[in-house]
């Protein structure tokens, strides 16, 4: 079938998923939502502007929330076999109008790109809708095909030790760590062993080499792995709150001719968290990912994970 449909990125927050958004939203043939799946369909303070944004998400997510449950919220593992037709059409309409909605920043994203003259073929050609899925919310890429025939699926896993370093930086605890990080690669590799349209990734790939990984990704999507020069990737800084705890990320956009992209990333960034994490957990990371890990390429647990 061709691959002309949705494009999910299936992973873990701190996980490289924002890396992978970032080249998939640097193809002039993508568009997307503002927010994540869970943050486009399910209602939550934090990310609406309005006390309407918030009440219209949540009126139209309660008949769910009532027939199926909090299938959307990305920190519990709800795995439902199968959504009903109405939930099935509440998801595409609802990421469709959202993708619309945002059609503007779309536009202003694309069109500082184009001026950076980083689009070899001119304008777009099509408009492939790119949406996030994180954490238990992986659990629907089953449903998400039945839904979307056509959609072409990522699954971008990062060595666990610096996910678990990450997190808990952030306030999480190990064991609920550890069980997502399971969860999450266990349905990666379920999905690959089976006839499903998925495109398992590590995030070290793309800090080893940007572009060879980005034309990977291009033309397993079935994007012209051509039409660009060059990414709009992000700068990130921890926000800290007086007593040191990470409260949130800054993000300024900043543009890379692709052949000198890589110099955005780290590539210490597993070796420094392996160092910051004590031995015990170390050795519990290696007990409870370690062989998950290597089943999805890894040589083993720590710094010299590749």
């Amino acid at each position: 079938m061709k691959p002309d449909g949705p494009i999910f990125i299936l992973g873990l927050q701190r996980g490289g998923t924002n890396q992978l958004l970032n080249i998939l939203r640097s193809h002039p043939d993508t568009t997307w939502p503002h927010g994540e799946f869970h943050e486009v369909l399910r209602p939550s303070w934090a990310n609406r502007n309005s006390v309407y944004d918030f009440a219209r998400i949540a009126y139209r997510y309660l008949p769910v929330l009532s027939a199926q449950g909090d299938l959307i919220n990305p920190r519990k593992q709800i795995r439902p076999a199968a959504l009903d037709q109405r939930t099935r059409k509440w998801i595409s309409k609802g990421l469709a109008q959202a993708t619309k909605k945002n059609g503007t920043e779309v536009s202003r994203y694309k069109a500082a790109i184009e001026a950076k003259g980083f689009f070899r073929n001119g304008p777009a050609r099509s408009s492939r809708m790119v949406v996030k899925l994180v954490n238990y919310n992986v659990g629907l890429a089953r449903n998400l095909h039945q839904i979307y025939p056509n959609a072409m699926f990522i699954g971008i896993m990062r060595d666990a030790t610096g996910i678990c370093e990450s997190m808990m930086s952030r306030g999480a605890k190990p064991e609920k760590i550890l069980g997502l990080y399971q969860s999450v690669a266990q349905t990666f590799l379920d999905l690959a062993g089976e006839d499903f349209p998925i495109m398992l990734l590590r995030f070290e790939e793309i800090i080893t080499d940007i572009v060879a990984t980005s034309s990977r990704v291009f033309s397993f999507c079935g994007l012209d792995s051509d039409a660009i020069s060059g990414l709009c990737l992000q700068d990130k800084a921890r926000v800290f709150d007086k007593n040191g705890k990470v409260v949130g990320m800054q993000k300024v956009d900043a543009y890379y001719d692709i052949s000198i992209a890589s110099t955005h990333l780290r590539g210490d960034v597993n070796a420094s968290a392996h160092a910051r994490l004590p031995e015990h957990l170390r050795l519990q990371i290696e007990a409870s990912c370690g062989p998950l890990m290597q089943q999805l390429g890894y040589r083993s647990v720590g710094p010299v994970s590749d």
